[in-house]
């Protein structure tokens, strides 16, 4: 099945497995979010629910592939208190030009891009030079008995759905020509929030 069908598939139950993550990491989303200005590209909105954690009047478009969850994020992005609109949109190839966004956000996304580093690669493109890439995102252990566990699952949850929980991300925000900032461990070293600048 490919991801935008998968994703079509599940848009109408994701909002209640995902009610215990937004539990969870909430208050690390709102403190790692408070650093978004200008105009941001939010990339994999999903069904919106990180928008709450965003802060108020910031001219935000939210991108996703799947038309589906995009229809459930509407009405998230008109009780945002600023500019909040959507697009249908690949992460691997952003039809926005160059230099475009202040800002670009993602939550729980390169998981499951089919190329991160392409994808990274992007978003820095449509970056404006100095712009800032915001990341929370689950991430490969270094410790030895985690990481063989998030392998071993990845061989399943990336047959199923595309999600690959073995993914390198800090590692791959540097090969796609980030300027490294920082990264915090949110839970373990597995949940991690992650900035970087073009």
């Amino acid at each position: 099945m490919s991801p935008t069908k998968n994703y079509d598939r599940v848009a109408k139950t994701f909002d209640y497995f995902r009610k215990g993550d937004m539990r969870r990491w909430g208050r690390s989303q709102k403190e790692h979010f408070s650093q978004m200005h200008g105009r941001v590209l939010h990339i994999g909105v999903g069904t919106g629910m990180e928008i709450i954690n965003f802060p108020p009047d910031l001219d935000i478009t939210g991108i996703d592939l799947s038309a589906k969850m995009i229809e459930r994020a509407l009405w998230r992005g008109k009780r945002y208190p600023g500019k909040f609109r959507f697009c249908l949109m690949n992460a691997e190839f952003l039809a926005f030009p160059d230099d475009t966004f202040d800002t670009v956000v993602t939550v729980c996304v390169f998981c499951t891009v089919p190329h991160p580093v392409a994808g990274l690669k992007e978003c820095r493109r449509v970056l404006k030079p100095g712009g800032k890439l915001l990341m929370f995102e689950h991430v490969l252990s270094k410790n030895p008995i985690y990481g063989l566990s998030l392998k071993f699952m990845s061989i399943f949850t990336a047959a199923l759905e595309g999600t690959h929980l073995d993914r390198n991300t800090v590692e791959n925000v540097r090969e796609a020509g980030f300027k490294f900032i920082a990264e915090k461990n949110v839970y373990l070293d597995i949940v991690k929030t992650i900035a970087g600048t073009k």
